[in-house]
This record gives structure tokens, C-alpha cells and sequence, in this order.
């Protein structure tokens, strides 16, 4: 949490007091910058290290790949993890299960699946133990592949649940983001995934219950060519005793496919995840499964899952149900039955599992709906807090009811945050709303609320598009949505608002590293010995 002060330190001791650093300042705060994701300082301070012929222990390489795969560019967190990666082979550095996990984690986040799925083969190989946290970077990894990483997800899980690996909460959560998040890919790799890893390939595994051996540990591969999918493919087909298919697209029935769950063909699948389950034959209408939705019923849908859950012994938490959330349809019988279902099984939902709900009825432009909510809050023995009023700032569109909403956040001791601001801005502005913004406006400067770039870009489209309507106006054509009140709030935001720009705090773009950059390394020795000299004589 104060990554930058420890680096002022670190730099000041070394300039001012002439002190060397030892190996385990490095690595902490090698550690540090990890944590944070700040790549440059993190390879800055490994340099230095290396120069005064330090040599890194296990440590410190996970706190190197840590900093790749925070990092805020996943091109050059990539970049120094494969040279790293490349370095430790070629001085046969042994990696520890940590190292091993922040390398899965570090290439899996920035994109080369690949290589991560390589680099957990590796692990198995050199014997060490393949536990669930294992599992859940190899997760990690797959939400960053948005085309096919619900396939990779679903064969990691199944992979976990053959091999006796019983998934944390943890685990589920990393995995329902697949279902949210990503793809199920092409038709021939989802088919290879489930093909090339059945129950009756995997091994019994012998032991604790959280771990696996590496020698048992079967080979996960993260991409297949579609000529070797289709060659094994047709080879288990020879001897499959039944073709497992989906109802094909045109068999769907007519309607709004989210107005059930099972309205769509995809109700007739079996639940994927379940270990049970056995892969026979060819799948085919894969090019209906676009939503998260589709992807959830592919897993049992809200009841398969819990069922899942319970047969697992594993209670999921308020971040499960909200991500869940995140993968029904769209309509408030979906949302109840899930929240009918979270009960049954003792989840307890949180306030941010209901501002998610409101944010969802907010959009749909159900603003009473989405009002409802606050009073399944109060029912629960909880607190609306200041994101609950964010997301309700979306039902908001003109001057009385922003008056009233501002007036009940007062009331609550709440403040209007810069996000709360925005929302309110960005509705005045979608509607043309100037009388309403201009409130806003003063509002902002009165209570030195901090202006988004998002809002000003809100706030300056709405007036090009009012002068272009304008314009059009007075070249004798006709403008629908221009009237009295909008031409009149429009003048009077011309006036104002230049200057009004000038008046408040604008949140401008900042570098990631910024907060983080520390003065001192810039500064020269005799800078930082004169400041000591200076405090020092101060104190006595």
C-alpha cells in the first residue's frame, strides 16, 4: 500500500546515508512493485541487483512475474516475462510452486495461453505438487482468451473434478467469469476439449483431497490444430455408443429467447461439468451459444449449478451470486429464481450483489423494478452505500427528480462521488436536458466535485449535436426533438460553461506508474544529504 514510500526510502538510504542494500530489500520491494503491477521499477531494481552481483532467489522471480501480469501494458508484461522466463532456463534457475504460479498467472493474463499451459506441464514434470490454486491461474489465464476461454475453463474445471481436486469458491468464481466473459471458441477444439479427457482416461489419485502429483497429473493442452481434433474425433466416434447433439438452431421455438431459459434448445443439454458425464459422438449447434446465458445452461443453468455446489460440499459467496447474476437473462423471473435459489442454499448476498441488480433494472429502463430493490436491501439488515446510489443515478433524467435524488443522499450522509456525478451528467446530456445539467453544473462547482473525462465528452456531444440541430433549424428544415425549453437551457449553457471549466477539478488522464514514481530517484546525493542535514537540525 505504500509501494512509493518505500522506494523514496530505499533510494534516500542508499544517496543520503550511503547505506547498501541487502538482498532482502530487493526483494521486498521487487515484491511490492509486483503487486502493484509496476513492471519498469520492478526490472529496474532486478537490474541493480543483478549489477552488485546479487544473485535472485525464488522470491524474487515471483515478484518479477507478479509485476508482468499486473501490469497495466500486457504487451511488455509479456515481453519481459518470456526474456525472464528465457534467462532462468538458460542459468538453470529451479523455480519454486509459487514462481511456477506467478508464471502461469503472468503469461496467462497477457495473453499466451500457450505458453502458460507449457509452463504448468513444466511444473508436473519437476514433481511438484498441482493444487487448486495451481488450477485457478490456469484459470486466470483462460478468461484472458475472450474467443475460446469458456472451453478452456470447462476442460480446467472437469480436469479438477476427475483428478479427485475438489474446486475452492475461488475456483467457481474465476470460472462462471469464463461463462460471463468468454467464447466457447471453434467447434472443433470445444469438441476436442471434452473428447480428449474423459472420466475413464483419468487417473485415481491417492492422498490429500486439495492436491494432486505431478506424476499423475494429466496433460492439459491449450490449443489443438483442427486436423488432430477431427483425427481423434473420428476415432472415439468409431466406438461411441451414442451421439450427444443439441436440438440445430431452426428447431428453436418462436419468441424472445430470454423470456425462459428453457425457451431455448440449449435446455436440452446435460450439465458439462459434471464429472459424470460422458462425451460421445460429434456436437453440433455450438453457433446458437453467444450469450453468457447459453453458456450457463451448457453448466446446468442457475439450479445446475447450485445442485453442483451442494454435491461438491462448496457454499458459494456473494461474489458466486453476483457473478451469476451477470449470466441469466435479462428479466426479473430470472433474477428472482436466482435469488430464490441462493437462499436455498445459504449464500449470503451482499449490498453489491443488490446495486448490480438495480444497475440491471436501471438499464432495462425499469426504474420502479429497480427502485424495489432498495427494499430487498432493508429486508436483508443491510445499507445502501454510495455505489447503491451510483447505480441509481441511472433513473435519473431531469431537474426534479436529480433534486430529490441528491436531497436523499444527503439525507443518508452520503457524498456525491465523481462517479455518481458522471451518471447524472451523462443522463442530462443523452435527454438534452440543459436546465437539468446547468443544476449539475453549479452543483459540481459548489461541492468541488472531481469531473470525469467520461462526462465532458457526455456533456460536449450533447451540445454539437443541439448546434448542428440548430443549425438545421434555421436553414428551414425540422428538427423532432428540439423545443422551447431545450433551445432556451442550451443559450444559457453557452454562457456558462467555458468558464465554468476553468472553476472546477478536471480528472485528467494520469500514467498507471505515476502514483508510484518516487522523487527521490531523481534526485542527486547532495540533495538528499543536504535534506538530512536539514531535518536533522531541525529535530535538535
Amino acid at each position: 500500500k505504500k509501494v512509493k514510500e518505500a522506494l523514496n526510502l530505499f533510494f534516500e538510504i542508499q544517496k543520503a546515508y550511503d547505506v547498501r542494500p541487502t538482498h532482502v530489500m530487493f526483494t521486498l520491494l521487487i515484491g511490492g512493485c509486483g503487486r502493484v503491477g509496476y513492471t519498469k521499477m520492478a526490472f529496474k531494481l532486478y537490474r541493480m541487483m543483478r549489477d552488485r552481483g546479487l544473485e535472485p532467489t525464488p522470491a524474487t522471480l515471483t515478484g518479477l512475474f507478479n509485476s508482468c501480469a499486473e501490469s497495466p501494458f500486457p504487451e511488455m508484461g509479456l515481453d519481459k516475462a518470456h526474456k525472464l522466463y528465457d534467462h532462468m532456463k538458460l542459468r538453470n534457475w529451479v523455480p519454486s510452486n509459487l514462481t511456477y504460479h506467478a508464471m502461469i498467472k503472468a503469461f496467462g493474463k497477457c495473453g499466451d495461453l500457450d505458453m502458460a499451459f507449457r509452463v504448468m506441464d513444466e511444473m508436473a514434470d519437476a514433481k511438484h505438487a498441482i493444487t487448486t490454486d495451481t488450477f485457478a491461474f490456469l484459470l486466470m489465464a483462460c478468461i484472458s482468451d475472450k474467443e475460446a476461454g469458456f472451453s478452456l475453463g470447462l476442460k480446467v474445471m472437469r480436469t479438477m473434478l476427475w483428478k479427485k481436486i475438489r474446486p475452492s469458491t475461488y475456483c467457481y468464481n474465476l470460472f462462471l467469469r469464463t461463462v460471463r466473459e468468454c467464447g466457447v471458441g471453434p467447434p472443433e477444439i470445444f469438441q476436442e476439449l471434452l473428447g480428449s479427457m474423459q472420466p475413464d482416461m483419468a487417473k485415481q489419485i491417492s492422498g490429500k483431497k486439495g492436491s494432486a502429483k505431478a506424476d499423475n497429473m494429466l496433460r492439459i493442452e491449450a490449443r489443438l490444430s483442427p486436423t488432430e481434433a477431427a483425427r481423434r474425433t473420428q476415432a472415439e466416434g468409431d466406438t461411441s455408443e451414442q451421439a450427444f447433439r443439441t436440438i440445430e438452431t431452426d428447431e428453436v421455438p418462436s419468441g424472445n429467447p430470454e423470456n425462459t431459459a428453457t425457451s431455448t434448445s440449449l435446455a436440452t443439454l446435460p450439465n458439462l461439468l459434471s464429472p459424470s458425464f460422458k462425451h460421445s459422438g460429434e456436437i453440433v449447434g455450438l453457433g446458437e451459444v453467444t450469450e453468457p446465458y447459453h453458456r450457463l445452461l451448457m453448466v446446468g443453468g442457475v439450479k445446475g449449478m447450485m445442485d453442483h455446489f451442494r454435491d461438491m460440499s462448496v457454499r458459494p459467496d456473494a461474489k458466486t451470486i453476483t457473478i451469476l447474476l451477470d449470466c441469466i437473462p435479462n428479466n426479473v423471473d430470472a433474477e428472482a429464481e436466482l435469488i430464490t435459489e441462493a437462499d436455498k442454499i445459504g449464500a449470503q448476498l451482499d449490498v453489491d450483489f443488490f446495486n448490480m441488480l438495480i444497475k440491471r433494472r436501471a438499464l432495462r429502463l425499469e426504474k420502479e423494478a429497480a427502485k424495489d430493490v432498495l427494499s430487498m436491501i432493508s429486508a436483508r439488515c443491510l445499507h445502501p452505500d454510495v455505489v447503491t446510489f451510483g447505480v441509481l443515478a441511472l433513473t435519473v433524467h431531469n431537474k426534479k427528480e436529480g433534486s430529490e435524488f441528491l436531497k436523499t443522499m444527503q439525507e443518508a450522509g452520503l457524498t456525491v462521488n465523481e462517479e455518481t456525478w458522471g451518471t447524472l451528467a451523462c443522463n442530462a446530456s443523452f435527454k438534452g436536458n440543459f436546465w437539468f445539467l446547468l443544476d449539475l453544473m453549479s452543483y459540481a462547482k459548489r461541492e468541488n466535485i472531481l469531473v470525469s473525462a467520461a462526462a465532458l465528452r457526455a456533456i460536449n456531444k450533447a451540445s454539437d449535436r443541439t448546434r448542428r440541430a440548430l443549425l438545421r433549424k434555421e436553414r428551414g428544415e425540422e428538427v423532432s426533438f428540439l423545443h422551447p425549453a431545450m433551445e432556451s437551457g442550451f443559450r444559457q449553457f453557452c454562457l456558462v460553461y467555458e468558464d465554468w471549466l476553468k472553476e472546477v477539478r478536471v480528472d485528467r488522464p494520469r500514467h498507471p506508474w505515476e502514483q508510484y514514481e518516487p522523487e527521490n530517484l531523481k534526485k542527486s546525493a547532495t540533495e538528499l544529504k543536504a535534506a538530512a542535514v536539514a531535518l536533522t537540525t531541525e529535530e535538535m
